[in-house]
């Protein structure tokens, strides 16, 4: 199988990943976002202008990255034998009842996943993980629509697990 489809993407939350972490981390269902419709990463390099007076071209150094992404998930209540997380437990790390406001134990340890392939004995897992912030939520109700929970997120830190070669 050498295309993926949005059938094959989750999204996995976990407590935060410590930075010598790795990639042995296997996902399972249990930490699997029910009803996610879709999600997006993005990463951004800011170059450096290191252009001189005396010169006709512009030049750059790498300076830093940063990363953020979206996801919707569906609003959607589990039902007896549905085994995930619910859109609530994402929605708790930014909409808070509280006058204590987000902390740093509000950060959350993603993983996304674009698909999966079973390899001859080993499987070949195209994730993504990394520590973040949800730094949006927003609930959609529409007549004729299904309601929604659009997230936005900011990756803090280094990616912690990037897609299998």
């Amino acid at each position: 199988m050498g295309f993926y489809t949005g059938r094959t993407g989750k999204l996995y939350l976990y407590g935060i990943f410590p930075p010598s972490f790795g990639s042995a981390l296997t996902p399972t269902d249990t930490n699997a976002v029910l009803k996610i419709r879709d999600w997006s990463l993005d990463t951004s390099l800011e170059l450096l202008e290191t252009t001189t007076i005396d010169t006709a071209v512009k030049t750059y150094t790498p300076g830093m990255v940063s990363s953020t992404g979206s996801a919707t998930v569906m609003y959607y209540r589990a039902e007896p034998g549905d085994v995930g997380i619910q859109f609530e437990q994402l929605l708790n790390k930014v909409m808070k009842t509280s006058g204590a406001g987000v902390t740093e134990a509000d950060k959350v340890g993603m993983m996304l996943r674009a698909g999966s392939q079973p390899g001859a004995g080993v499987d070949i897992k195209d994730d993504i993980g990394f520590n973040a912030y949800i730094t949006n939520a927003s609930i959609t109700v529409g007549t004729g629509e299904l309601t929604s929970v659009s997230l936005q997120f900011t990756v803090d830190g280094p990616f912690i697990e990037l897609i299998d070669a």
